[in-house]
C-alpha cells in the first residue's frame, strides 16, 4: 500500500465515489469535493492505493470528506485517514453524509462533536402551475427575468445579493462570480423596480432547488414561499433541496410548500480548547 498527497486522477476518483455510494446508499463526497478534483481548486488530499484507490480524504474549503472502498473496510484505513486529517486540516470540519452509524462512531472516537446540521428535503407529487405561480409573484410588484439578462449582465449584483441573503451561511454566502459560471443550472432574478430583491437557482439533473435567496430587507412579504412554488413549477417533477438544520423559518416554509425531510448530514468538529 502507498499513500499520496497528490490530487487523484478524476476517473479514479469518480469510480471510487460510485463504489462507495452504491454500498452506503448515500454519497461520501459532495459537489464541493467533485469540484475540487475536477477543477483543481485549492484543497489538500490524502489518498491510499493498493494498487487501486482504496481510501481518500479531501480537505477543501467547505470541509473534509473521506471514505474507504467497501471491499477494504474493517482494516483501519478510515481511522488512519481521519487521524491524519485532524493533523492536516485545522480546524477539522468532517462531513458525515446521512450521518451513518460508522461515521458517528469514528467521530466519537476522535472526540469530534456535531456542530452543523444540513437537512435534505424532497417535494411531493403536486406540481404547481408555472403561469399561476408567475402571476402570484408579479402580484407582489416583482418582475422575473432569467439570468443573465440585459439588466444584469454583471454577476456582481447577484453575488452581492447572495452575500446579504446568506450572511450567516458558511459556504453559500461566499459564492463568487466564478462559482455562478461553474455550477450551471438556471437562475431566475426577481426585481422590485430596479432593485434585485431575490433569485431562484435550479438544477435539472438531478432536479434540485439549488439556491433560493431573498434580500433581508424584502423578507416577510411572501416572496420566498412564492419562489419556492415557482421552482417546483419550473422543474415540473418532484425535487430536492438542502437547508440548514437550525434555520427554523426556512424549514417551516419548505414544509408548508410540501417538502419533507429525507436525510440529515452532520458536520463534526473538534471542540474549542
Amino acid at each position: 500500500m502507498r499513500a499520496s498527497t497528490r490530487r487523484p486522477d478524476l476517473q479514479d476518483f469518480e469510480d471510487f465515489a460510485r463504489a462507495v455510494d452504491r454500498a452506503d446508499g448515500v454519497e461520501a463526497f459532495g459537489e464541493a469535493s467533485f469540484r475540487d478534483v475536477s477543477e483543481d481548486r485549492p484543497a489538500r488530499y490524502l489518498a491510499l492505493y493498493d494498487p487501486q484507490l482504496i481510501g481518500l480524504a479531501i480537505m477543501g474549503r467547505e470541509g473534509t470528506e473521506l471514505a474507504v472502498h467497501p471491499e477494504r473496510r474493517g482494516e483501519g484505513f478510515g481511522r488512519m485517514l481521519a487521524e491524519q486529517a485532524v493533523q492536516i486540516a485545522r480546524p477539522l470540519r468532517l462531513w458525515a453524509h446521512g450521518n451513518l452509524e460508522q461515521a458517528q462512531g469514528l467521530a466519537a472516537s476522535l472526540g469530534l462533536e456535531p456542530m452543523r446540521e444540513l437537512v435534505q428535503m424532497r417535494s411531493g407529487e403536486d406540481i404547481p402551475d408555472l403561469a399561476e405561480e408567475t402571476a402570484r409573484i408579479e402580484e407582489l410588484g416583482v418582475r422575473l427575468a432569467t439570468y443573465p439578462a440585459a439588466e444584469c449582465e454583471d454577476p456582481q449584483e447577484l453575488v452581492a445579493l447572495n452575500a446579504r441573503a446568506f450572511a450567516e451561511h458558511p459556504e453559500q454566502g461566499a459564492m463568487t462570480a466564478a462559482d455562478i459560471a461553474a455550477r450551471g443550472g438556471t437562475i431566475t432574478l426577481a426585481r422590485s423596480g430596479e432593485r434585485l430583491v431575490g433569485f431562484l437557482w435550479i438544477q435539472e439533473e438531478p432536479p434540485e432547488l439549488y439556491v433560493l435567496g431573498v434580500d433581508p430587507d424584502f423578507q416577510g412579504r411572501g416572496l420566498g414561499s412564492r419562489l419556492t412554488r415557482l421552482a417546483q413549477a419550473q422543474l415540473g417533477v418532484p425535487a430536492t433541496l438542502f437547508v440548514e438544520g437550525d434555520n427554523g423559518p426556512a424549514l417551516s416554509a419548505y414544509e408548508r410548500a410540501g417538502f419533507v425531510r429525507i436525510r440529515t448530514d452532520i458536520q463534526y468538529e473538534a471542540p474549542a480548547d
